[in-house]
């Protein structure tokens, strides 16, 4: 056959064949990947997000900057405590909140430049607000553990046995919240448990007050001291370990939610009161937890 005879023949086969023959070629390829690749790649990616970040604040920054990793806020560690003799012992792990590497998501979708104006103003002030709630709740994590460190060593010093230890883990994040706590055990004889909660609206960038989820001129306090009551007194009547509450024959014990009242937001977006261990319950009890309905707050 002749040069332009064998030109003329596959000018005239019809793409639909050779795409149909790659097509063929490129499954025959994956056929012959062995699944267990996948598996491999795929435990591989969850190491590299659960374990990296905790290596190293240089690792943790790497990974913000992976497109589809950046958070909210990077939990670092940002130092740390230990101690043993034998008779006493301390593991302080004291955690930073840093930025995390969320895009603005401002676009040029035809806005004016004022509606534009507003929109990276809004941004900017959020963005703010949310380094001023790290900062804050960086200063009071750095304050607890100091005041639980120096507490330790001079205590040590004449006590036979004391154990200490802290931690911390994120309870929630959510779209619109982001929920820290701080555990500090500590065991002497006896074991006591603290934990602090640091809730941050997402939306605002800001560190919020039991006040900050109500309405202005709500009378909050009431309204969850009454809720708060009526959980206690049902508890009460069935005979299991007694709440205290203050009702007029017993001095001590629950009066009313306190305007820095320990709360925090949780998985199913319920607000939950907490109350330090032995505070309205014994001691043996731990830290007592009350979860308001939804018709006393719905996040």
């Amino acid at each position: 056959m002749k040069d332009w005879d064998f030109v003329e023949a596959f000018s005239q086969i019809d793409e639909r064949f050779i795409e149909e023959a790659e097509n063929e070629r490129t499954r025959k390829k994956i056929k012959k990947f062995p699944i267990r690749y996948f598996s491999s790649a795929i435990a591989a990616c969850f190491c590299l997000l659960f374990l990296l970040p905790n290596l190293s604040k240089e690792t943790a920054y790497a990974l913000q900057s992976i497109p589809g990793i950046g958070s909210y806020f990077q939990l670092i560690t940002f130092r740390k405590y230990s101690f043993e003799d034998g008779n006493h012992k301390a593991e302080v792990v004291v955690p930073k909140l840093e930025q995390g590497s969320e895009e603005s998501g401002i676009k040029n979708n035809g806005e004016t430049n004022v509606s534009k104006g507003k929109e990276a103003g809004s941004v900017a002030s959020k963005e703010s607000e949310k380094a001023n709630s790290a900062q804050a709740i960086n200063f009071d994590i750095e304050k607890k553990t100091d005041e639980l460190i120096a507490s330790f060593k001079q205590e040590i010093q004449s006590s036979e046995y004391k154990n200490l230890s802290v931690s911390s883990q994120v309870i929630l994040d959510s779209e619109n919240y982001y929920v820290l706590a701080l555990s500090a055990l500590q065991q002497e004889g006896d074991s006591f448990t603290q934990n602090h909660y640091y809730t941050m609206d997402k939306h605002s960038g800001k560190l919020l007050q039991l006040s900050d989820l109500f309405p202005e001129g709500t009378d909050y306090q009431k309204l969850l001291s009454e809720e708060v009551v009526s959980q206690m007194k049902a508890h009460n009547q069935k005979g299991d370990f007694p709440y205290f509450i203050q009702d007029g024959e017993d001095d001590e014990g629950f009066t009313e939610v306190k305007k820095d009242q320990s709360f925090y937001i949780n998985g199913e977006g319920k607000l939950v009161l907490v109350f330090p261990q032995g505070e309205v319950a014994p001691m043996a009890q731990g830290e007592q937890q009350f979860v308001m309905p939804d018709r006393i707050w719905k996040a």
